[in-house]
Parts: structure tokens; C-alpha cells; sequence
């Protein structure tokens, strides 16, 4: 598999793995810059790690881990900020077809997230 639709497809799992129960606390959690997870599934954003610590990625973007069993053998996804808005427009739009009645308070959460994370588009 492309290296791009493999990030695409681990984050897609992300958000299966947290579930639509879950997916606007995540979305709000984004909007702070905090990240989330649950057991073998969860990601980061760059600023909560210093430069000297182990798992220090870069100054910015986010880092998506996975760990067995939920994958086969441990994968890390790191984004930059444009790529996890562009994956989250389209996890958004198939959340919104399950769930339309939460259309405001996503684009409000999309539009802050746009907003922390300066996205151009």
C-alpha cells in the first residue's frame, strides 16, 4: 500500500477505534491542542513533548500510534497540521451522514481547529 493511503487508512482507523461516541470529545480535544486515545490507539501533538525527550517528533503536527492487537505489529503516523485537516474533513463528512444533527458543533470544532493550527485551504 502507498505510504499517503496507509496514513490516510491508519487514521480513518483512529477514528473507527474511538467510535462516534467518542468523536466529538476528540474533535474538541483538537481544538486545545490535546490529543487522545484509548488502550492500543491514540495520538499526540507535537508540543507536548520537549525536544529531549525520547518520543520528540518535531515542533509541530501530530502523531498517531498503534499498538497489537489493534494493529498487527506497532505503527506511528505523524501529519503535519494541512494533511490531519484534510483526513478530518473527510472523516467528518462521513461522521456528519451517521449523525447530521452535530453539523454546528463540528463546524464550529473544524473552524477552531483551522484556526490553532493556521490551515491555508
Amino acid at each position: 500500500m502507498e505510504e499517503k493511503n496507509k496514513k490516510r487508512e491508519l487514521v480513518k482507523y483512529f477514528f473507527q477505534v474511538m467510535g462516534d461516541e467518542r468523536f466529538l470529545t476528540v474533535l474538541e480535544k483538537y481544538t486545545v491542542g490535546e490529543g487522545y486515545g484509548i488502550e492500543h490507539v491514540w495520538c499526540v501533538f507535537a508540543d507536548d513533548y520537549e525536544e529531549w525527550e525520547e518520543d520528540y517528533f518535531g515542533e509541530d503536527g501530530v502523531a498517531f500510534y498503534f499498538d497489537y492487537p489493534a494493529v498487527e505489529e506497532d505503527e506511528e503516523v505523524i501529519l503535519d497540521y494541512e494533511t490531519l485537516y484534510l483526513y478530518l474533513e473527510e472523516i467528518v463528512e462521513s461522521y456528519l451522514l451517521r449523525h447530521p444533527e452535530s453539523k454546528l458543533e463540528i463546524e464550529n470544532y473544524m473552524n477552531k481547529i483551522k484556526e490553532r493550527y493556521k490551515i491555508k485551504q
